[in-house]
């Protein structure tokens, strides 16, 4: 079982194992969703009733998931397009960055996918957007309406 350490303290990193679950990202017509669940693949069957031509570019297990799904959406809150999508559309390179520093992550070890987030995120530069939101003080939703040049349009 992927979460059998769960209440426990990593030894080194001292992180604590709670909030288990799944971050997946899924594209559907050029927009990207990252999301969480508690269980897996249960998640993602269920969302193809109501998105049906989605495509899973992977799903990888971590500790403190809440978090590291709202670091994911506070990081790249510049291609917010609404909810929890995302549109890179005209930027490849930030695409590039998500999907393969995603996919990179561990299918099965929670432990080496929390640590390695710390890296990656704080390595592409994608804290400094934590830092700016907390200087602004603002709630993610607005600060991702404020910061994102790929917001859905309202009608």
């Amino acid at each position: 079982m992927i979460f059998k350490h769960a209440g426990t303290v990593m030894p080194v990193w001292q992180i604590k194992r709670v909030d288990p679950g799944y971050i997946y990202i899924v594209e559907n017509h050029g927009k990207y969703k990252i999301g969480k669940s508690k269980r897996g693949h249960n998640r993602l069957n269920a969302a193809k009733t109501w998105l049906p031509d989605m495509s899973l570019i992977g799903q990888k297990p971590f500790w403190g998931m809440s978090h590291h799904e709202r670091c994911l959406h506070t990081g790249f809150a510049r291609y917010w397009y609404s909810g929890e999508w995302f549109d890179f559309t005209g930027d490849d390179d930030a695409l590039d960055l998500l999907l393969e520093g995603f996919t990179a992550f561990s299918d099965d070890s929670p432990d080496r996918n929390s640590v390695d987030f710390i890296y990656w995120f704080n390595g592409e530069g994608m804290a400094e957007f934590l830092v700016e939101q907390s200087r602004q003080k603002l709630s993610l939703p607005k600060f991702q309406r404020h910061v994102s040049g790929n917001q859905k349009r309202r009608r």
